[in-house]
């Protein structure tokens, strides 16, 4: 007699994208000047080749600078012009208008997405850069490629890993006359960009030409769309959204106006979530103020979902500098840039402690002097958040599987203590645990780096419930898992990795399917 033995198992997300190892770690930007963090701290550099404007910069898995670009060309690593590099059709005028996007299926292979503005209405295109190991510096191997139903695009551009961990969601905000604002979502795969966008309702921007800095937050549940600017008044408004990251769908939360019944104008300079995705930092600048030029940092409680709790979150961090763009760097503290006009754009400031709430955060005014400036504004380059984790994952996802954590904090710790949500801990630097119940969890890690500096930090782990037998002769596992097979005599069947062979024994299974036994 027959039976027949139905063996499912749970589809591996992985966390651990090694391609995203040190990518973050070369950074150039106006005017002039970069940074190199692959030492743990930044080192500054001052060969930029042009005055750039807003850019993009993307490293290999050893944190050696690949290209970067300023939505009007892109420069190898030899700071050259690329081969085909120049015309980009970004933004000049915009705060976000280019991202870089490593290809879904193709490591050689990466896209660099810009927008227009309302100056220069481009709407939103990428170019392809094909960065060949063997010559080393690369080149464009298409530009400007329009992306269908990308026509109204403006001003701000920015991606995010989809759930699954393969591809990529490029999300731009979308401005036709005369209609409702909405953000749109196109999804992309190894195949290309899926060109029908998930549409979602957008509040309206009064000043569309002074949109601000758009970001998801790094467990990707948060996105935050800022106004630079609106009306007359000019005041500065941040809209906080929820985010899905398998469906691309945006639902708006609040707007968070600060200050909106005083003649002051308001106006934001910067923006930037903590790794934890529990704080939000905004930077205002009160320009109207007679004989003042400084900006104010306020802090926000991201886990509120009330728009008046939210509010009543915030806390000041500083009242007195000249911070003007943020900007989370790869050893976990957020940069900020100077206004030009007080300090001719001198330095870059620093948030050393940015798990900690208001003037805890540690902010040091004037951290680093750069050597090249001028009476202008300096903007920090944008990256995917994907790029700036702080430590990521693999295996799972089930309960009663392995769960393999890998660090990215450089440089490399004295120690670490790893806290798992569940009760259990590990010293560990790449620890493996395994959750024995399906939940939420918080994962902290408390680093402690060889200069004494110690930094706090988690992300939340989804673990899904095992699974359970259905039917008296169905066997549910995850993938990896071993389980008790009746295979009765003479029978093998292979799989991929594991196989099936007679007799009472456990067996790991590696793919799902239905089997005679």
């Amino acid at each position: 007699m027959k039976k027949f033995i139905t063996i499912g198992f749970c589809i591996i997300l992985s966390h651990l994208v090694l391609q995203a190892q040190n990518q973050a770690n070369t950074w150039y930007f106006r005017y002039k000047n970069g940074l190199d963090f692959n030492s743990g701290a930044p080192v500054l550099l001052n060969n930029c080749p042009n005055p750039v404007w807003r850019t993009a910069c993307i490293s290999d898995t050893n944190g050696n600078l690949l290209f970067f670009e300023d939505s009007r060309n892109i420069y190898n690593k030899s700071l050259e012009i690329m081969q085909g590099g120049e015309g980009l059709l970004g933004g000049f005028d915009t705060q976000q208008p280019t991202v870089i996007v490593p290809h879904p299926g193709n490591t050689n292979l990466y896209y660099v997405f810009t927008v227009g503005s309302y100056l220069a209405p481009y709407g939103l295109l990428y170019s392809v850069v094909n960065i060949n190991m063997n010559t080393g510096n690369g080149s464009v191997i298409e530009k400007n490629v329009p992306v269908a139903n990308g026509t109204w695009a403006r001003q701000k551009v920015t991606a995010v890993k989809h759930s699954n961990n393969i591809d990529w969601w490029i999300i731009t905000k979308l401005h036709q006359v005369n209609t409702p604002q909405l953000y749109a979502s196109f999804l992309l795969t190894s195949s290309g960009v899926n060109p029908n966008p998930v549409i979602s309702p957008a509040t309206k921007l009064l000043n569309a030409s002074k949109a601000g800095n758009l970001k998801v937050s790094h467990d990707k549940k948060k996105l935050i769309s800022v106004m630079v600017s609106e009306s007359t008044a000019r005041f500065g408004r941040f809209d906080v959204c929820n985010f899905n990251a398998s469906t691309g769908e945006i639902k708006h939360q609040f707007s968070i106006k600060e200050y909106p019944e005083s003649d002051i104008s308001f106006g934001i300079t910067g923006m930037e979530m903590s790794p934890d995705s529990k704080l939000l930092y905004i930077t205002f600048s009160p320009g109207h103020i007679p004989n003042d030029s400084v900006n104010y940092i306020f802090q926000y409680d991201l886990t509120k979902t009330d728009s008046l709790e939210f509010l009543n979150s915030r806390m000041i961090v500083d009242t007195s500098n000249y911070v003007s763009d943020l900007q989370l760097g790869p050893d976990g503290k957020i940069y900020a840039s100077s206004t030009g006009f007080v300090t001719q754009n001198k330095f870059l400031h620093v948030i050393h402690d940015v798990w900690k709430r208001g003037s805890l955060c540690n902010l040091e005014q004037r951290f680093l002097t750069l050597e090249n400036y001028q009476n202008w504004s300096t903007h920090l380059p944008h990256f995917p958040s994907e790029l700036l984790y702080r430590f990521v994952w693999q295996g799972g996802p089930c309960a009663k599987t392995p769960f393999t954590f890998r660090h990215r904090f450089i440089p490399e710790p004295d120690s670490i203590v790893w806290n798992f949500g569940d009760g259990a801990t590990s010293t560990d630097f790449n620890p493996t645990h395994v959750f024995q119940a399906g939940g939420n969890y918080e994962v902290h890690a408390h680093v402690v780096y060889p200069d004494g500096r110690i930094e706090e930090t988690s992300r939340e782990v989804e673990v899904l419930a095992a699974p359970e037998p259905q039917l008296p002769d169905t066997l549910m596992l995850c993938t990896g898992e071993s389980g008790q097979l009746d295979a009765g005599s003479g029978f093998t069947q292979y799989l991929w990795m594991g196989q099936f062979t007679p007799g009472n024994q456990y067996y790991p299974v590696t793919d799902t399917g239905t089997y005679t036994v």
